[in-house]
């Protein structure tokens, strides 16, 4: 009997994770389709026949859609068989500018990550990495799309709490690991004073940085096309930023990278770090507080990504000769790390 219960607790376990893919499925095909969108718009709701008839969609295939997304909580439904979007469901699959903006994932698991995934079974057997910057200029301006929210947040919270005085009166920023600079950019609208430098060793998303830099008029933020390790700009600068780059440095390339970065800042300058960490013993792996950091590294590994412990974080900022190292948290999600170069 206890094994059969064991069975029953089992399979129960695998269906949700099943019907979580599903979701996901669903979420990925309404926001394709535009079904969420024109909902969003609908008050108080449509029918099936009025949401197909809106779109131009077959209705049968509508009706079931309906019916599904209400069945996984995402969507409502009135006694007139009407569907509309349950409280803020807006905010989470359509507001690409909120830090809990999570459409943006539910596209890329049907597009790159199912194309990154399908190079699993040979990747394990091989040991084959497909890094970052190989995936093409489209995949680079996604990953921007998808981080830019919490970007937002690094701009507008973190920073001030860290450094906000500092950062009124102009600093020279250093930002290892740009991408398309969208950091940058937000930094240049809240702290115009100060002198913007952002390195990449992605050429796409430094592509359009520069070019998104030309339209916006913001020529005096300066894009260079160089990996961390190989930057060489001694003591010009006050303030070195890695945002969500940590972990995608190379192993090899960590150490380097960090004394780079630390040549690269002026006495008493800081570095600010925002990135996941993976937990330093194994038994950790199922506490809630990892659990976007295990999702990040399964979904990475093929870029040859690896997040590190905070023991490794911490170790590699110290050999570079960073001190007064401070640890926190943003939404319960990302470690943010404040470390100073000595005066």
């Amino acid at each position: 009997m206890a094994h059969e219960n064991n069975a029953k607790a089992q399979f129960e376990h695998v269906f949700e994770a099943f019907r979580g893919f599903q979701t996901v499925q669903v979420i990925h095909l309404g926001l394709q389709l535009g079904l969420f969108s024109t909902l969003r718009e609908a008050n108080p709701g449509l029918t099936p026949n009025d949401l197909a008839a809106q779109l131009r969609l077959h209705t049968p295939y509508v009706e079931k859609w309906c019916e599904v997304a209400y069945a996984y909580k995402l969507l409502d439904r009135d006694n007139a068989g009407c569907y509309q979007l349950p409280p803020k469901l807006d905010t989470v699959l359509l507001d690409t500018d909120h830090p809990r903006y999570l459409g943006g994932f539910a596209n890329g698991f049907f597009t790159y990550g199912a194309d990154d995934f399908r190079r699993y079974p040979h990747a394990f057997v091989e040991g084959d990495v497909y890094p970052f910057q190989e995936h093409g200029e489209g995949f680079s301006a996604w990953v921007s799309s998808l981080t830019h929210p919490m970007q937002r947040l690094v701009v507008g919270k973190v920073l001030p709490e860290l450094m906000g005085a500092e950062l009124e009166h102009g600093l020279d920023v250093l930002d290892v690991g740009c991408g398309a600079g969208e950091l940058l950019f937000k930094l240049a609208g809240a702290y115009p004073n100060c002198r913007l430098t952002g390195i990449d060793g992605d050429g796409h998303g430094i592509k359009i940085a520069q070019g998104n830099a030309k339209e916006r008029g913001l020529n005096h933020i300066t894009f260079m096309h160089t990996n961390g390790e190989q930057f060489d700009q001694p003591s010009a600068f006050d303030l070195a930023l890695m945002f969500e780059v940590f972990h995608e440095i190379p192993v090899s390339a960590r150490a380097d990278v960090m004394a780079a970065t630390y040549r690269a800042l002026r006495p008493g300058g800081a570095l600010v770090i925002v990135d996941e960490t993976w937990p330093d013993d194994p038994s950790q792996l199922r506490d809630p507080a990892y659990s976007f950091s295990v999702m990040v590294q399964f979904s990475e590994l093929i870029w040859g990504n690896v997040v590190a412990t905070e023991n490794e974080q911490t170790h590699l900022l110290t050999e570079a000769g960073f001190t007064h190292i401070h640890r926190g948290d943003l939404g319960g999600t990302f470690t943010t790390i404040y470390a100073r170069k000595p005066d």
